[in-house]
């Protein structure tokens, strides 16, 4: 395990309960490794638990899973076991890796944790020439359950209203593989989760377990609850998947639905 220093993360907390969170979409996996290229190097910055890195190296790339929280790094090593992937713990804008030619450099889930100039700087110090930079941003779906589930966090915590993702992940590609417009490609993502595995999943919210103090969180989990009783617990999501390949431009946007 690589090992660089790094400032202390809220997310030391999240890992345990990290490991209830839902994995992503195959078909998310597998278009990204399309982008990559075959048995190209991926970088994954901001790897957390390996959600995407375990995936992606089972379609044959060796990823290195870059994240500056150790407790995250240690769930992500025991879930890649036996898979080529390297652990590196750095932050996403000083990974400290030698010029790897990487066919993907992403950021999943993370681009709004990350200073994008800088990690934008990185991503393009390793990426490939023809390599593609990538961010995997995931919005709340508009469903019954899921507009309770945003009013209860904000209502709970207002920072849970202010993540926005649409200029940074403009700068961090920008800066990662140079002029063009982004293609953006978009995913949906239904998982019915059961009442454990959804209070872990809230728990695991940044602005959610670890920003609150024990009896507000408890009566946040108990909200949550009653909400899932009412309107089912489908933690129903939009993936948004921006690219840009080094030296080409794209400008067209797709819809994935699941399959059936």
């Amino acid at each position: 395990m690589s090992r660089h220093p790094g400032p202390p993360r809220v997310f030391e907390r999240l890992a345990d309960d990290y490991r209830a969170r839902p994995g992503y979409p195959d078909a998310l996996v597998e278009r990204l490794s399309e982008l990559a290229g075959p048995g190209r190097p991926v970088v994954d910055l901001g790897a957390g638990t390996g959600l995407l890195a375990a995936p992606l190296a089972r379609a044959g790339h060796p990823v290195l899973a870059v994240e500056p929280a150790r407790a995250m790094l240690a769930v992500c090593a025991e879930t890649c076991s036996g898979l080529t992937v390297t652990p590196v713990l750095a932050p996403a804008e000083s990974t400290g890796l030698r010029d790897i030619q990487a066919g993907l450099v992403l950021l999943a889930d993370a681009v709004h944790w990350v200073r994008p100039d800088a990690a934008g700087a990185e991503a393009s110090r390793l990426l490939a020439p023809d390599g593609v930079a990538a961010v995997v941003a995931p919005e709340p779906m508009d469903t019954p359950f899921m507009r309770g589930l945003r009013a209860l966090l904000v209502a709970s915590n207002p920072k849970a209203g202010s993540l926005s993702s649409g200029a940074r992940t403009r700068q961090f590609l920008a800066l990662a593989a140079g002029t063009g417009r982004p293609q953006e490609e978009v995913w949906e993502q239904r998982v019915v989760l059961p009442s454990d595995a959804l209070r872990r999943v809230i728990r695991s919210l940044s602005y959610g377990g670890p920003a609150l103090g024990p009896a507000q969180l408890g009566q946040l989990l108990d909200q949550v609850e009653a909400l899932g009783a009412r309107e089912g617990r489908e933690w129903a999501r939009v993936l948004k998947l921006c690219w840009l390949r080094r030296g080409r431009r794209s400008r067209r946007t797709r819809t994935h639905r699941p399959r059936p």
